[in-house]
């Protein structure tokens, strides 16, 4: 059986609004997709639509505080880690999810962290880093590109005027993808900066500099929580090798695929097949 998606607006801890989205048959072991910078949960959408992943897994995404249509708070209090652990409990217990593999892309993977700051070990299944970093701070500039580092001060509006900073995201855009002018539709690399546009650069500066703890992360993974690490080779926002040798200092349990020749969103690019393939392999072993 597989339903029609189901849209939502759930409100956590501290009142703030997170939207949330689910396709599937809720029966079925679940999934649940982050984000990554300055965009929403609409970008696994080709994901969502997949059969095979539908046959198999609940198929649940929401957009990260700060983003797009969850809200957005105004002071750094509204972004401390606890926060972003709270919202996906909320949506987790909206949607009757029992320890699900979440699925972290960009930036989205810094949320993993959160929840295993502030919640139960026992909170999620597995993790999968999907062109993505396990956590911030001083991780950032060891595994983003040179070509991110020089954008990232305009992207978050700390420095420059405003036009350096719309300048700044529609280069970060493209970065996301292997050909943007080639091989992107227009209408999908609108829609990602459009999506952007929605979030204040003094909200993103917040979003990015939070304040992690990774210890409990670390701890999990020592004790073996079952990672994949999945990246493109020519991912040019990240450097997934450079990521892959954090994850091995932490992850006893890790596994790697890379995709050759992928870009950092290989899920709305040329590694669509591939990002599927693997994830329904990975998932389906630890739900068996």
């Amino acid at each position: 059986m597989t339903t029609a998606a189901q849209s939502h607006t759930v409100t956590s801890s501290d009142g703030t609004s997170i939207y949330a989205t689910a396709v599937g048959n809720p029966d079925l072991p679940s999934l649940v997709f982050i984000h990554g910078f300055s965009l929403s949960c609409k970008v696994f959408e080709p994901l969502f639509k997949d059969s095979r992943l539908l046959e198999r897994f609940y198929l649940v995404a929401f957009d990260v505080r700060g983003h797009a249509r969850s809200g957005k708070p105004l002071t750094p209090e509204g972004y401390e880690t606890r926060l972003f652990a709270d919202d996906f409990k909320a949506v987790s217990d909206h949607f009757k999810l029992k320890k699900p593999i979440v699925v972290g892309w960009s930036l989205g993977g810094l949320v993993i962290t959160d929840i295993f700051a502030h919640l139960p070990m026992e909170t999620v299944s597995a993790v999968v880093y999907l062109n993505s970093i396990p956590w911030g701070g001083a991780a950032i500039p060891q595994v983003a590109t040179a070509e991110t580092l020089a954008i990232l001060p305009q992207v978050l509006g700390a420095t420059g005027s405003v036009d350096d900073t719309f300048n700044a995201r529609v280069r970060f855009i493209e970065t996301c993808f292997n050909d943007p002018s080639d091989n992107v539709p227009i209408n999908l690399k609108w829609e990602w900066l459009g999506t952007g546009v929605t979030q204040p650069p003094s909200v993103a500066g917040m979003v990015v500099g939070r304040a992690q703890d990774e210890s409990k992360l670390v701890e999990a993974g020592k004790a073996g929580l079952p990672v994949l690490h999945i990246y493109g080779t020519k991912d040019r926002a990240i450097n997934g090798s450079a990521v892959e040798g954090i994850l091995r200092q932490t992850f006893t349990a890790l596994e790697v695929h890379k995709i050759e020749g992928g870009s950092h969103s290989p899920f709305a690019d040329d590694g669509f097949e591939e990002t599927v393939v693997t994830l329904e392999k990975f998932a389906s072993k630890i739900f068996a």
